[in-house]
Order: C-alpha cells, then sequence, then structure tokens
C-alpha cells in the first residue's frame, strides 16, 4: 500500500516498528517504539498506530499488540463443489459453481482481527483464528464486537449494557469471568461478522 497519504509522523511511526520488527524478528511494542521516537508518551504513539490501522497500512489485532504488519494482500477463488453434512449424512450432490472468500468476507466498511488467547472458544473462536469485524461504533445486547477499553487495549466480547450504566464485556470461555466498566471506557469499533482459519 502507498506511503504518500501518510503524514510525516505517521510515516515515521510505521518506519519505527519496520525498523524494530527487522533487527527484534517481532514486532516492538508501543513503549519500544516510543522509545525509537523518543516520544515519552505511549498514548501519542497508540494514536499513531491507530491512524496508520484506519488507514490500512497496519492491520488490527485483538490483545495489547494492537496492531500487526500486513501480509502482502491475495484475490482468492475456490471452487464450490456442493454441500457436506455435520450432523445426518445427506446426499453427496456434486454442483461446481466458484466462490469467491473476498465476495462473502469482504466490505469497504469490513477489517479482520487476529486472534490471540481462548477467551471466545466456547463459540468457535480460537486462538490464531482471524475474525472478520464490520466497523461501527453502536452493537446491540448481545453481540460480539471489538471493544476498545480505555483507549488502550482491544478485545473481543459479547456486550451487554446494564441499567446502572456500565457495560459488561462477556467471555464465551466458562473458565473466564465478565468484565465490567464505565461506559464511557468501552468504544465499540464494530461487530464480529464471519470468520476463518488456517487449518494445518
Amino acid at each position: 500500500m502507498s506511503t504518500n497519504n501518510l503524514t510525516k509522523k505517521q510515516l515515521a511511526t510505521l518506519d519505527a516498528i519496520k525498523k524494530l520488527t527487522a533487527q527484534w524478528g517481532r514486532q516492538p511494542t508501543l513503549d519500544e517504539i516510543a522509545g525509537e521516537l523518543n516520544i515519552t508518551s505511549k498514548s501519542t504513539v497508540h494514536e499513531h498506530v491507530q491512524a496508520l490501522i484506519r488507514i490500512g497500512t497496519l492491520i488490527a489485532c485483538t490483545g495489547k499488540k494492537a496492531y500487526l504488519l500486513p501480509d502482502e494482500a491475495m484475490e482468492i477463488e475456490l471452487p464450490m463443489l456442493g454441500q457436506i453434512a455435520a450432523g445426518k449424512p445427506i446426499q453427496a450432490v456434486e454442483n461446481e459453481r466458484i466462490i469467491s472468500p473476498n465476495d462473502v468476507l469482504v466490505r469497504a466498511d469490513r477489517y479482520a482481527l487476529l486472534i490471540r488467547g481462548d477467551s471466545m472458544i466456547d463459540i468457535g473462536v480460537m486462538d490464531g483464528d482471524y475474525v472478520v469485524i464490520q466497523s461501527q461504533e453502536y452493537a446491540r445486547n448481545g453481540e460480539v464486537v471489538a471493544a476498545l477499553i480505555d483507549n488502550y487495549e482491544t478485545t473481543l466480547k459479547r456486550i451487554y449494557y446494564l441499567s446502572d450504566g456500565r457495560v459488561e464485556l462477556r467471555p464465551e470461555n466458562r473458565t473466564y469471568e465478565s468484565m465490567f466498566y464505565p461506559a464511557e471506557s468501552v468504544q465499540v469499533q464494530g461487530k464480529m461478522v464471519g470468520l476463518f482459519r488456517k487449518w494445518s
């Protein structure tokens, strides 16, 4: 993706990320980026990273890392050969046509997040999966959302608005407990509309 539309500070942030990633073999934390740029405020670096995500130069990620460097995008088409039962057996019918995952999942208002952790495994969202998020700033009770907490950490949880003004972010893993925040501490960034994973 072209970097011509980046501000000087955004470009410096991106260059620092690429430089430190090449040096260390991993992506730097916000603190490490701030150190490379001689910036004392981690929140300033976070703002630049979020701007790069909105532009599409970085990919949003759940957890404290908050971002990923994108791999080169690929347009994929697969032959769609029919149906297969996951319950009672059905008659095997070959009905070949072409299905594009891009057509099914990709829209201008959607993006992907890489999942880190196991807090949503009871609905089949596993560590290492990619979830597709439809960008929006609102959600209904019970929807699975990407939520930004205190302008710092992003998490994927089921959201509930409580009568006392708090927001419950409920995991889908019976070994985890819900998290509760003042409404002003939680910003909905989008709702989950799809999922894909690499099977090995």
